[in-house]
């Protein structure tokens, strides 16, 4: 397998996690974080790591967020 190949498979693999988190994050919004992680957990992606996936990506979104709104004024 070479370099190539190798990071077409991360990447899919990343893409579906992507995904998976990106459910997680809607299941959070609507249900609160316990049914968010075990959303995740039915994924097998447990503990620490469903954890920092949830705030990680809350807070990079909220910084998106806000830096948007005030490059709008």
């Amino acid at each position: 397998m070479d370099q190539t190949e190798r990071r077409a498979e991360d990447r899919r693999h990343d893409h579906e996690m992507a995904g998976t988190v990106s459910e997680a994050l809607a299941f959070q919004r609507a249900f609160g974080d316990d049914a968010a992680q075990r959303f995740l957990k039915m994924r097998g992606i447990e503990g620490e790591v469903a954890q920092q996936a949830l705030l990680d990506n809350y807070d990079r979104r909220q910084a998106n967020r806000r830096a948007i709104a005030r490059a709008a004024i």
